[in-house]
């Protein structure tokens, strides 16, 4: 029986052309290159044998099966990897294994592939010391026993009989996977406008990583996401499985629910959803809400959109958020409760904020195309044809989003409650010629106005409701130390609007507004007060809007209007006469440039925290326009309204300044020094400590004293 001979580091011996040298194992033999064989019955070489004969190694040879090449005094040596030497000495490089022609083949398809042991990828087996090496295991090479059956290679020793499966990496699941993905790019299958998170280069990019690496799991759970977001929901399916075979994670059972749940194959996502949440959470108990959610999902709902809402309640990390992507654009079923299609407008909105819009329609159009019309698509269309400048377009999404959102009674997200507050252009200019009714009660309330014998340079305008009176003293107080430091601004009226105000409140207004008058040279205090149509948050920030028909009608001056919860720097009265004198209006837009073009956002992402309007002649106008407004939107007892204020801020610069804005001087009140500080996190706790008594004692410090009477002369 012939036998080839393996050298210390696995190569066989071969011969070329009259030439001993070491043969990879996995390479093929040729009329020129073959292995050499030794034929045990006459101690023969073939090739070679005319120079070289094989000597049996003592004691060693009553073990395993080793012989030396010698020829005279000279051995063959594979001391170096890559070639052949010739030594005088017999030593461990010199001796070389006999394996059978059978043991080749099996090492030949050991080393040619890579392999997992179970779940755990080890690699590509490498051969020495004439031993077979893979992950954990060591086999002499001679002993090696081998079953074949499809894929799995299962290895034993008569030595040791523990059976080792091995499974050829790449699989041909794996191989027929990536085959179908192929055969679909071939054709076309993956269409651009499908998907609005990736693009037909990011499959060509995974199938690459994983035909230079099958052993990834990243891959192929990338491309399980690609193959879903491409309509291919199945083959998506089948990578996701093949992925969750060898690593075992709960959220690639998350995965597999998802996209069943896009298959519409519900009872299976019920079934991988609850496998899911046993291996993520194995020690939770969800019998309180999970039950009724499977059951809602086994009948067709969509209810695997409310899972994330649920460990939030339960204080629970989510799954992995990456395959949010497969959530939207995603056709929902016609059963779903309005909690369901609440969750997905959400996850809508935030898609669609984390999307270039303005350059990319694919997610609009791909969910116009599954869902139809929705509050929510609308929505966003008119986010994006305000943005791209058409205005009319814009307005009429926003008309049909107000509308489906009421149908459904509905709230957006806090960013997207504007289009309840929006009128159109159109109705914008209606405002002027009929009689807007006084929904809120502002123009009924009575005025304190306070009297000075120069009429003031400036006006700095601030209201709240009574439940917000504690943020006025801090307000008052840091005005007051200001202007004691510089009046360089010239007079300044400081008006307040109280909502509801308790008697308390109007007694401490009264008392700073009469010490005004008596002790102070350029600082008056003006406040009115009266009952607001409902006690509400969407009401109060509109409130400093809403009182300025009154002031611009008894102070014709430029008009700053700020939030209650600020404060003023110490250098105001130069920073407001920098403004005076440099801006003909200021705002907070920090999304638009500096030639009043709008870049992102909606068209109320208008800060509201400061305004400066600097033109007195127009302010009637501009003041008119936005009571109106406000007093249109409005409905009392309704908690949709929350930008009402910037929406009306939002259209009066639409109207009024836009279309002269070259011609104006418009100061970015985001950039520069605050005029008005906002305080955050803590700091804004502090500033609460500021009382009304603070602001009293502050008073009665600053009242200047009376002289003492001096004595009679004859005293």
């Amino acid at each position: 029986m012939a036998f080839y001979l393996l050298s210390f580091h696995g190569a066989l011996v071969g011969f070329t052309g009259q030439r001993l040298h070491p043969l990879c194992p996995t390479m093929g033999t040729s009329r020129t290159t073959a292995p050499v064989a030794l034929d045990m019955q006459h101690n023969t070489l073939t090739p070679g044998g005319a120079f070289v004969r094989a000597q049996p190694l003592g004691t060693a040879a009553h073990t395993r099966p080793l012989v030396a090449l010698r020829a005279g005094n000279a051995y063959l040596s594979s001391r170096s990897p890559t070639q052949f030497d010739v030594v005088p000495l017999c030593a461990t490089w010199e001796h070389f294994l006999l394996i059978s022609p059978e043991s080749a083949d099996l090492l030949r398809t050991l080393l040619r592939s890579t392999w997992h042991d179970g779940q755990t990828f080890v690699g590509q087996p490498t051969c020495t010391g004439h031993e077979l090496r893979l992950g954990p295991h060591t086999w002499p090479v001679e002993q090696l026993q081998a079953e074949i059956r499809a894929d799995t290679l299962t290895l034993w020793t008569h030595a040791a009989p523990r059976r080792v499966a091995l499974r050829v990496c790449p699989s041909r699941a794996l191989e027929n996977l990536i085959e179908n993905v192929t055969d679909l790019l071939e054709i076309g299958a993956f269409r651009h406008a499908l998907s609005p998170w990736a693009t037909v280069d990011d499959v060509h990019e995974q199938v690459l990583k994983l035909s230079i690496t099958p052993s990834a799991i990243a891959p192929c759970i990338g491309l399980a996401q690609l193959c879903c977001q491409f309509g291919q929901g199945e083959l998506g399916a089948q990578f996701a499985a093949y992925a969750q075979s060898f690593a075992q994670i709960a959220d690639l059972v998350w995965l597999q629910a998802l996209i069943a749940l896009r298959l519409h194959d519900h009872e299976r996502a019920a079934d991988l959803l609850a496998l899911a949440l046993r291996e993520r959470y194995p020690r939770h108990d969800f019998s309180d809400t999970l039950p009724a959610l499977l059951t809602r999902l086994r009948q067709g709902e969509d209810a695997l959109l409310l899972i994330p809402d649920m460990l939030y309640e339960h204080d629970l990390p989510g799954f992995d958020e990456r395959f949010d992507t497969l959530l939207v654009p995603m056709r929902l079923a016609a059963s779903n409760g309005p909690d369901i299609r609440q969750i997905y407008a959400m996850l809508f909105e935030n898609a669609y904020q984390r999307l270039n819009t303005t350059k990319d329609l694919r997610l609009l159009e791909t969910e116009a195309r599954l869902n139809g019309l929705s509050w929510w698509t609308e929505t966003a269309m008119g986010h994006t044809s305000w943005l791209a400048g058409l205005m009319a377009e814009a307005d009429a999404h926003y008309a049909i989003a107000r509308r489906l959102a009421l149908q459904e009674g509905a709230m957006p997200a806090p960013d997207n409650t504007g289009i309840f507050s929006w009128l159109g252009a159109q109705e914008c200019r209606q405002l002027a010629s009929r009689a807007v009714p006084d929904r809120t009660g502002v123009s009924r309330w009575e005025w304190q106005f306070g009297r000075a014998e120069v009429p003031p340079a400036l006006c700095l305008v601030f209201a709240c409701d009574s439940a917000h009176f504690h943020h006025l003293p801090g307000l008052i107080l840091s005005l007051l130390q200001a202007y004691r430091q510089d009046r360089s601004c010239g007079p300044v009226q400081l008006c307040i609007g109280i909502a509801n105000p308790n008697a308390e409140q109007l007694a401490f207004l009264r008392t700073i507004a009469d010490w005004l008058e008596l002790y102070a040279t350029s600082l008056r205090l003006s406040f009115g007060h009266g009952p607001a149509a409902e006690q509400d948050t969407a009401l109060e920030p509109a409130l400093r809007y809403l009182i300025l028909p009154d002031i611009v009608a008894r102070f014709r001056c430029p008009v700053l209007t700020g939030d209650c919860a600020g404060y003023f720097p110490a250098n105001t009265a130069t920073l407001l006469r920098t403004l005076k004198n440099t801006a003909s209006y200021g705002f907070d837009l920090p999304l638009f440039d500096q030639n009043g073009r709008q870049h992102s956002g909606t068209p109320w992402s208008i800060g509201t925290d400061t305004a400066y309007f600097g033109e007195p002649e127009r302010l009637p106008a501009i003041a008119a326009f936005m009571s109106d407004y406000l007093n249109t939107v409005y409905t009392p007892r309704s908690m949709a309204h929350t930008a009402m204020d910037r929406c009306a801020l939002a259209q009066m610069l639409r109207h009024f300044i836009l279309p002269r804005w070259n011609e104006l001087s418009i100061r970015f009140l985001n950039e520069g020094p605050d005029i008005l500080v906002m305080p955050a996190g803590s700091i804004a706790s502090s500033a609460m400590l500021v009382s009304q008594a603070d602001v009293l004692h502050d008073l009665a410090v600053h009242t200047p004293r009376r002289p003492a009477k001096l004595p009679p002369p004859n005293a």
